[in-house]
């Protein structure tokens, strides 16, 4: 049924391992079959390896939300055509907002996503790089339709969310 609607990776983690139910689980669609006990760095190593082998169609394609416009594997971004230079965390902090666009994200989670989760800085830090990236995201029709980086919008206490 998923298969049907969605190509999300699936990963299916049983306790069933016999080589039957294996087999039955790829026959049903799945992407991956964990089966217990399993280590957990194994399990994190599987997961990273269906993203790497799902997401490299996404890599070549370009994010677009509002006046903003996002070549993930040129590393590049445009606001009303125009070229923007982003420092290396602020083009990866826009790309997760734009692949996220519209789901609330708390600061830990854009931490941990965005920064991995072996940074040990202030979650405040997302602060600073949203209002650096809003300033260098203004665009050149920022005085008709106000500023492109606007679409990026601070929920108070919580986090940020990016709508168009």
């Amino acid at each position: 049924k998923i298969r049907q609607e969605s190509n999300l990776p699936v990963i299916m983690l049983t306790a069933r391992g016999e080589e039957q139910d294996e087999l039955f689980g790829f026959e049903l669609g799945v992407d991956e079959y964990i089966s217990k006990p399993f280590s957990p760095k194994i399990l994190v190593a599987r997961i990273e390896a269906i993203l790497r082998r799902t997401n490299v169609k996404n890599q070549t394609e370009c994010l677009v939300c509002g006046r903003i416009k996002v070549n993930k594997a040129a590393h590049q971004v445009w606001v009303d055509e125009e070229p923007v230079a982003l420092s290396y965390k602020e083009f990866e902090l826009l790309v997760y907002f734009m692949e996220n666009k519209g789901i609330a994200l708390s600061r830990e989670r854009i931490l941990n996503s965005v920064w991995n989760y072996d940074y040990f800085g202030d979650a405040r830090t997302i602060d600073t790089h949203v209002k650096k990236l809003r300033s260098k995201l203004k665009g050149k029709n920022s005085e008709q339709q106000g500023e492109a980086g606007d679409i990026i919008k601070t929920i108070w206490g919580y986090g940020y969310k990016v709508e168009d």
